[in-house]
């Protein structure tokens, strides 16, 4: 279905993606907006839909940074009545990947070889003075001496050029997360003995890495985004310092001052906040970018959950998804990924979570205990507003 001019939907999208992400869910003009939107996008659709209980969703430009479950799909603005509470729903990053994935469910398909336990990290002790830390990666390397895959691997993790962050990056201060400490906690119980809990200053990024194929991958802390940039033409180097942010990189400059946008995106792990002070050459700086995400070894890992801010947002390109910390764990092997849309409660995102587990433990397929967990929030007194249970999306196996 043909749905019109770009322009209506795109400023919708925009005016939803902003006051969300400023927290501004009751603001007046919010659901006008999500009205409109559900017109110009679901309306032209549902006709074709009533027989339907599952979207699979490819969104391409603007569309990617909306949740589709908040959409409405009535046109009782008295009544109003979600998208998520007709449909179940779920998202690729490519439509080809349908077929596979669901050839992959039905064979039952098993990556071949050993997994590892689960992993766990909440609320990292983002003060941890990592420069007095044991340097994992490098004992690794040393054990490694006959050039194996496992030595190779992790060279590639910790090497500066994986290591670099955005020339934008100037330093966060990540405060902590009491909620996720007790949301990872719940998990961890939910998902049994087979799961390692990592909390304060053992939520290393050097734990992170040195984990191959976990069933479960759950991270409760903070995310970031830095939105893209360009330079002005100029072959004097000092001139590409950053000044502004907001707009595209550009394509004339010399190769080796192009900035890969998964630099540009990451999760905060302990020790984030000393991360400016901590050169190339230590193994780990406590911010996991999206580049070094990607090149985990998650083959065979069943569920990534990534319960932190900004997690699914990332650079906007027109026919390519959106280059995001959502697109570098299902690049490293994860079969299925939860990820934000915008900041997100912290108490909220822990019920969500929590739920969401416990469903999906009892072995309810993947989309249908996302579900389920969105509409408990959705039916509740203190999180009903999409802002709490809409944040987040499920890329990826849906079963």
């Amino acid at each position: 279905m043909d749905l019109g001019e770009a322009a209506p939907v795109n400023e919708a999208v925009e005016l939803i993606c902003k006051r969300m992400s400023a927290g501004q869910f009751a603001a007046r003009d919010l659901p006008p907006a999500l009205q409109r939107l559900s017109e110009l996008v679901y309306a032209p659709l549902a006709k074709y839909l009533t027989n339907v209980s599952h979207l699979i969703i490819c969104p391409d430009g603007q569309l990617s940074r909306l949740p589709f479950e908040a959409l409405a799909c009535g046109h009782d603005s008295n009544d109003p009545k979600f998208l998520i509470e007709e449909k179940t729903i779920s998202y690729v990053t490519s439509g080809r990947e349908i077929v596979r994935l669901a050839n992959q469910a039905s064979s039952k398909f098993k990556v071949q070889g050993s997994k590892s336990n689960s992993l766990v990290m909440g609320n990292p002790d983002f003060d941890l003075d990592l420069t007095r830390s044991r340097r994992r990666e490098e004992a690794e390397i040393s054990r490694s001496k006959d050039g194996t895959t496992n030595g190779d691997g992790i060279r590639l993790l910790t090497s500066a050029a994986t290591k670099f962050l955005s020339r934008s990056f100037r330093g966060f201060k990540f405060t902590p997360l009491p909620s996720a400490a007790d949301e990872a906690r719940s998990v961890a119980k939910l998902l049994g003995d087979d799961a390692v809990l990592k909390l304060g200053g053992e939520a290393r990024e050097a734990e992170l890495k040195a984990i191959v194929s976990p069933s479960v991958l759950h991270l409760a802390t903070h995310g970031f985004f830095l939105s893209d940039q360009e330079f002005g033409h100029t072959n004097a180097m000092g001139d590409l310092s950053v000044k502004n942010s907001g707009t595209r990189w550009n394509a004339s400059l010399p190769q080796n001052e192009w900035e890969n946008p998964l630099v540009r995106c990451g999760i905060a792990l302990a020790g984030a906040n000393h991360a400016r002070q901590i050169t190339n050459a230590i193994a780990e700086d406590g911010l996991l970018t999206g580049l070094e995400a990607s090149l985990l070894n998650l083959q065979g890992t069943e569920l990534v959950i990534l319960s932190a801010c900004d997690s699914g947002t990332g650079e906007v390109k027109i026919g390519e998804g959106v280059m995001s910390l959502r697109r570098a764990f299902r690049i490293a092997g994860a079969e299925t990924v939860l990820a934000s849309h915008w900041k997100v409660s912290d108490k909220a995102t822990s019920e969500l979570m929590t739920e969401f587990i416990r469903r999906w433990r009892l072995d309810e397929p993947r989309a249908k205990a996302w579900r389920e967990a969105q509409l408990s929030l959705l039916r509740s007194r203190d999180f009903s507003n999409p802002y709490y249970w809409a944040a987040f999306t499920l890329t990826g196996q849906w079963r």
